[in-house]
C-alpha cells in the first residue's frame, strides 16, 4: 500500500475537489446504524482517509465501520471494498501517520487508541485514553503528534506518534467532539458540547488560547480557504452557521430547510466540509431512515459558495441548493 500521499481526518484538502463526487456507489461496507452514520460523513466531516502517491488523485480510502468493529479499505478507481480489518469494539476516529506506514484508530469500546500496520493491520501498539465518546482524532501538521478530542475528560489528549504514548493534555475544552487545524496549521479549533462553544488551542504550546461560547451546540466544523471564517452545524438546526474565526462572532445562519421527504433529525446537518475554494458541503441526515440507507445513498447539499461557480452541474445558484450525491 502506497501511503506517500495521505489525507487525514480533519484536514482541509484543496487538492481533493473531485474526490467526494467519485464516491458514489455501493462499496460493500457495513450498514448498521453506526456504520451508516459514519459513511454519511465521508465527504463532509473528514471521517475518512484517502491514500495516494499523487496528492491530487487519492486512490484508496479507509472507512471506519463502527457498527461491526472494523475498518474497510476501499479502492476509489473501482469503488469497491478491497479489504476489511477487525480493530476492536466501537471504532470511531482514525488518522494515518506521516510516513504512511501505520494507522491510529480510536477504539472506544476498549477506551484506547490502537496503532496498526497499514499493510496488514497487525497490531503495533495501544495507548490507553479512558472513557471515550465519539472522539475525533487528527494528526498534527508535522506528523509528530495525534490529537484526540476526548469528550469524557473535557480535554484534548496528545499522543506522540512515534513513541506511541500520551505526552500531554489541553484542558478547558468542555466535552470536545471535533478537532481540526485551521488552514495555517498553527492553531486547532475544537467544537465543545457541554459548555457549548468553540475552543481555540495551540497544540505545540499545550495551551487553550480562546473559548468562544455560543448559544447553540456545535458539531462538525470547517474553514474558509484563508482561515478567516469557520462554518459549523448544530443540533436541531436546519442549516449551518458562519463565525468570524478571530472574534468568535457568529455572523450568519445559512438556513437550508430539509427536503420534503425528510424527517426532523437531532443533527440535521452533522458534518460540514470545505472541498475547495468555492464550495462548502453539508451532510443531511434527514433521509427516511432505513429506506434511504438501505440503498446506500447519502444526501449532501451544496450550501455555500465563496466565488461564482461556472460549472453547470451540482451548482449553488441564487441561494437555492441543488443536490450533490455522495453515493
Amino acid at each position: 500500500m502506497d501511503g506517500s500521499g495521505i489525507y487525514g481526518s480533519g484536514m482541509d484538502r484543496s487538492g481533493l475537489d473531485g474526490a467526494p463526487a467519485r464516491v458514489r456507489r455501493r462499496t460493500g461496507l457495513g450498514r448498521g446504524p453506526a456504520t451508516r452514520a459514519l459513511v454519511a460523513l465521508l465527504c463532509c466531516c473528514g471521517t475518512w482517509l484517502a491514500l495516494s502517491a499523487r496528492a491530487a488523485a487519492p486512490e484508496q480510502v479507509l472507512v471506519v465501520n463502527t457498527g461491526d468493529d472494523s475498518v474497510s479499505l476501499v479502492d476509489l478507481a473501482t469503488l469497491r471494498q478491497r479489504k476489511r480489518f477487525a480493530v476492536g469494539s466501537s471504532p470511531y476516529g482514525v488518522a494515518v501517520t506521516r510516513d504512511g506506514r501505520s494507522v491510529a484508530v480510536g477504539v472506544e469500546g476498549e477506551e484506547k487508541v490502537k496503532f496498526f500496520d497499514l499493510n496488514d493491520f497487525s497490531l503495533e501498539a495501544e495507548v490507553p485514553i479512558g472513557p471515550m465518546h465519539h472522539d475525533h482524532i487528527v494528526l498534527s501538521p508535522d506528523g509528530s503528534e495525534i490529537l484526540v478530542a476526548n469528550y469524557d475528560s473535557d480535554s484534548v489528549v496528545l499522543i506522540d506518534a512515534a513513541a506511541r504514548k500520551r505526552v500531554g493534555r489541553i484542558e478547558g475544552t468542555s466535552a470536545p467532539h471535533v478537532v481540526k487545524y485551521e488552514p495555517s496549521r498553527k492553531r486547532a479549533f475544537v467544537t465543545c458540547k457541554k459548555i457549548t462553544g468553540i475552543a481555540v488551542i495551540d497544540p505545540a504550546e499545550r495551551t487553550l488560547l480562546k473559548f468562544h461560547q455560543i448559544k447553540v451546540n456545535p458539531r462538525g466544523l470547517t474553514f474558509s480557504p484563508d482561515g478567516s471564517k469557520l462554518y459549523f452545524g448544530s443540533f436541531w438546526v436546519d442549516g449551518f452557521f458562519r463565525m468570524d474565526a478571530e472574534s468568535g462572532k457568529v455572523e450568519r445562519l445559512f438556513a437550508l430547510p430539509t427536503p420534503e421527504d425528510s424527517l426532523p433529525q437531532e443533527v440535521t446537518y452533522h458534518g460540514v466540509e470545505s472541498v475547495g475554494p468555492s464550495l462548502v458541503l453539508a451532510a443531511n441526515e434527514g433521509g427516511r431512515g432505513s429506506t434511504r440507507w438501505t440503498s446506500a445513498r447519502a444526501r449532501c447539499w451544496i450550501v455555500w459558495k465563496t466565488c461564482p461557480i461556472r460549472t453547470a452541474s451540482n451548482a449553488f445558484r441564487d441561494g437555492r441548493a441543488s443536490r450533490c450525491g455522495c453515493w
